[in-house]
């Protein structure tokens, strides 16, 4: 009796050496513009990105047990900080799928679309976004987490995140717009 009481106290103590770890970021693959912060805890995998330029970003991270115990979810704020309107985001994930997908918070305020097809999701805007998206949860606002299904510990995982670039017709009306502004300075200066 007293040797099974010694190993059960032996294991429960080593067990408490190797606590559970979150997913590890293992950086960003390839490179990228975009400035990448990574904020991830046990069962969830947390970043920003800053695009100045519309772009991708790859990330990746290896599974840990702890995300593969209580399932593993995810939130990202994405800041867009190249001066237009970015009318969709393009997430895909290297391994796993989109399990239940949350909230897509806006700052200036319109609707936003979520087309998701397994390991890939499309947010679309109306109208285009320009500045902040939140996906999820991140900032603690009451927000639905997204969930990644169907990994395993030791998994490796690359989220890719798109920046898309503007519809034509968004583009010809900027620049149509930014052609009136010159010429109406234009004629302001020779009058």
């Amino acid at each position: 009796m007293n040797k099974h009481l010694l190993a059960l106290v032996a294991a429960a103590s080593l067990a408490g050496l190797a606590p559970a770890q979150a997913a590890t970021f293992t950086g960003v693959v390839g490179s990228t513009s975009a400035d990448v912060a990574d904020f991830s805890t046990d069962g969830l995998i947390a970043f920003d990105i800053d695009f100045s330029s519309l772009t991708s970003a790859t990330l990746g991270y290896t599974i840990d047990a702890a995300d593969v115990l209580g399932g593993l979810s995810f939130n990202a704020v994405l800041r867009n900080y190249t001066g237009g309107g970015i009318d969709r985001y393009t997430f895909g994930l290297s391994s796993g799928s989109f399990g239940n997908l949350g909230t897509v918070t806006r700052n200036f305020g319109g609707s936003s679309n979520i087309v998701f097809n397994g390991a890939d999701a499309i947010v679309t805007f109306s109208p285009a976004e320009f500045y902040d998206i939140e996906i999820g949860d991140p900032l603690g606002n009451g927000g639905v987490n997204w969930t990644i299904a169907g990994l395993n510990v030791g998994d490796s995982l690359n989220i890719t995140v798109t920046s898309a670039v503007p519809e034509p017709e968004t583009l010809a009306m900027l620049l149509s717009g930014l052609g009136m502004v010159g010429w109406i300075t234009r004629r302001r200066r020779q009058g």
